[in-house]
């Protein structure tokens, strides 16, 4: 036997070559572990300036309309200012986009009862033509009965100042009824062949990294009736979120069924927009015990450890 023979040694590969021939691998457990790391993030609840910066208001007209064949007509509309929220469509994904939570705003009784039901809307509008000109006679006798007062009466006589400014509001609402009863009455629905919608005109207001006051037009929505106080989606025209704006997310997160919590109530100066957090305590399904006062509809609701609730909707926490 030969002595020189040297034995031959195994050959070991380097950690890198070895990762390299199991790229497949190693590449997916890299994008699983990024993965994980980016839902975690995402998952971090909001910080105090987070909460603070997530707020804006909501400003415009929120038009109750009835839609003919052809034709819409304006019957009442509202003024509305509320609060909203900044917020994510995919909790995973920064997709705000210019979308603002909100709740839907305005006073009208025809939002209830009957007036939901397809069917009995051309009835309930005839019924209401009758209702509105039989108070449509009465005003406008009565606008008559001024008029001979103020004619009668001269401007020294007491009480005419009154009087007058009486008959100038009267002489606006009987004119303003006027064009509504007109308006119905042209454009009475036959069977079948209306319904009632109401369309919001809104723009958003919220604070820059110096506290000016910043804003934006939104795009119309359109919703049917039965929907006040219920939450609603707006997108500004520019589809852009604030860069100064945080937006929040409806994390897949249980939540306990009592906690603390903060609204973030949004207070306006003459060129300013300042935040104000309100703490107190929520039940689920129960209520919570802050005052309307300061957590208005539409203010956002964060636990005391950041976790978007939701937002405020007629004393309860509106999540959708």
């Amino acid at each position: 036997m030969n002595k020189n023979i040297i034995p031959h040694k195994p050959h070991r590969s380097s950690p890198l070559h070895t990762l390299w021939r199991h790229w497949p691998l190693t590449g997916g457990a890299l994008v699983l572990v990024a993965a994980l790391v980016w839902l975690g993030v995402r998952l971090l609840p909001a910080s105090e300036s987070n909460m603070r910066a997530s707020v804006c208001f909501v400003d415009g007209r929120s038009n109750l309309c009835l839609v003919t064949d052809h034709d819409t007509l304006i019957i009442v509309s509202d003024t509305v200012h509320t609060q909203g929220v900044w917020v994510n469509k995919r909790w995973w994904w920064p997709s705000c986009n210019g979308r603002v939570l909100t709740i839907q705003q305005g006073r009208s009784y025809t939002d209830q009862g009957a007036w939901l039901v397809p069917d009995s809307l051309p009835q309930l509008i005839a019924n209401q033509i009758d209702s509105l000109g039989a108070l449509l006679q009465r005003k406008t006798t009565e606008r008559h009965e001024l008029q001979y007062y103020l004619r009668c009466h001269g401007v020294q006589d007491e009480g005419y100042q009154r009087i007058a400014r009486y008959a100038i509001e009267q002489a606006r609402e009987t004119d303003s009824l006027a064009a509504i009863y007109k308006a119905l009455k042209a454009h009475q629905p036959k069977k079948k062949k209306a319904r009632l919608i109401r369309v919001g005109h809104y723009q958003v207001a919220w604070a820059d990294g110096d506290g000016r006051v910043q804003r934006a037009a939104c795009e119309p929505i359109v919703t049917p009736i039965g929907q006040l106080g219920r939450s609603m989606t707006l997108r500004t025209l520019d589809h852009a979120k604030p860069w100064a704006a945080y937006a929040v997310s409806n994390t897949p997160l249980a939540s306990a069924p009592t906690k603390k919590i903060f609204a973030v109530k949004l207070c306006a100066t003459d060129t300013t927009l300042t935040t104000l957090l309100v703490p107190g305590r929520y039940t689920k399904g129960v209520s919570y015990d802050i005052p309307p006062l300061l957590a208005p509809n539409g203010c956002p609701v964060f636990s005391s450890h950041g976790r978007f609730m939701g937002v405020i909707s007629n004393n309860k926490v509106n999540r959708n």
